[in-house]
């Protein structure tokens, strides 16, 4: 287990703004520090070195510690994604060895401390098609493992979306971007704004396609390579996820496209087909067997929740606008405008087929 801190990383373009401010001051710096240090002592551990800020963007902060027992990592976030700490919490109860175990939580103040787990997926890791499927057979197995237990609204800020109201959604956030000045950050054009009505069009028939076989329930929403731990001590690689703040209460299996799109991204290819297709059989497979499911059916849906995967990321980015100041607005907006024109694309797509 490491003892020593990550150097931090650089502060972003929205390192003025009201948030990493707020992070990066000594008054919360104090603050911070003392509570993770009385949580630690709850459990006859210390802090034994100097604290280091990891990295600080407007959606979080996250500092680490050392400890003679290793690294543990703090992380505050912006108020859209306050309920990450006890999500968190309920699932080290269902999954243990599958996610972090937090060692402290402060829910009304978006609180939360973990150990450290060592090193996440890095690229050799991702470009590697044997652990992409050990990845995507343990994320269908948390997943399982979690299949109704949850309640969303012991989680107050975690947004549901079903699917067949994605495309509703879309409309919304269109019009609402048309109707802010054109010099906003968000500001939608008439253009973007017909194509997002276009393809919400495609999504309203695509969904209703979708059987009800696989309920509502946590959709993760930024399985990411770094966001995985990839614990090997047993010689084995055993993932262990973290990082829920953009969980959504949606159809679960749009997780593993989000996984699939950072694959593409981390490797700079697309998979080919045969490794796409092993992919899906490897995350079904345990769908399947849980379920005792129809594997064409699961398949169809499969297929078809591919196409929700920015709907997704835009509404949970969303919950953070109204805390960010203009500043924050300003260096971010691109974030969510990607995700506006990745779903826009859909229309295009849709006529060339």
């Amino acid at each position: 287990m490491p003892h020593y801190p990550p150097p931090a990383r650089p502060l972003g373009p929205d390192a003025q703004g009201q948030w990493v401010r707020r992070w990066t001051s000594p008054e919360w710096t104090q603050t911070a520090d003392a509570w993770v240090s009385d949580r630690l002592a709850e459990r006859g551990r210390r802090i034994s070195g100097e604290p280091v800020t990891y990295r600080a963007r407007f959606w979080s902060v996250v500092r680490c510690y050392t400890t003679v027992e290793g690294l543990v990592w703090f992380k505050e976030n912006n108020p859209g994604h306050r309920f990450e700490p006890g999500l968190v919490a309920a699932l080290a109860q269902y999954a243990p060895y599958d996610v972090i175990m937090p060692l402290a939580v402060d829910g009304e103040r978006g609180w939360l401390l973990a150990d450290d787990h060592g090193t996440t997926l890095w690229h050799p890791d991702v470009a590697d098609q044997a652990t992409r499927c050990t990845v995507v057979r343990a994320l269908a197995r948390l997943q399982c493992s979690l299949l109704g237990r949850l309640d969303p609204t012991e989680h107050p800020g975690m947004i549901e979306l079903a699917p067949t109201t994605a495309g509703e959604r879309v409309r919304a956030v269109a019009q609402a971007w048309a109707s802010l000045p054109p010099a906003h950050p968000l500001y939608a054009d008439p253009g973007l704004v017909a194509r997002a009505g276009r393809a919400a069009d495609v999504l309203d028939r695509r969904t209703a396609l979708l059987s009800d076989t696989v309920p509502l329930d946590l959709e993760f929403n930024d399985v990411y390579p770094a966001n995985i731990f990839a614990d090997r001590s047993t010689g084995v690689l055993r993932p262990r996820f973290f990082d829920f703040g953009n969980t959504i209460w949606a159809h679960p299996f749009v997780t593993l496209h989000g996984f699939l799109d950072a694959v593409t991204e981390w490797t700079r290819a697309p998979l080919s087909r045969e490794h796409h297709e092993a992919l899906l059989g490897a995350y079904l497979e345990i769908w399947s067997d849980h379920l005792d499911a129809d594997p064409l059916v699961l398949r169809r849906d499969l297929d078809t929740t591919e196409a929700l995967v920015r709907v997704h990321r835009l509404v949970s980015w969303l919950r953070l606008v109204p805390y960010a100041d203009p500043l924050e607005l300003r260096a971010r907006a691109e974030i969510p405008r990607k995700y506006l024109a990745g779903i826009a694309a859909l229309a295009g797509r849709q006529a060339e087929s």
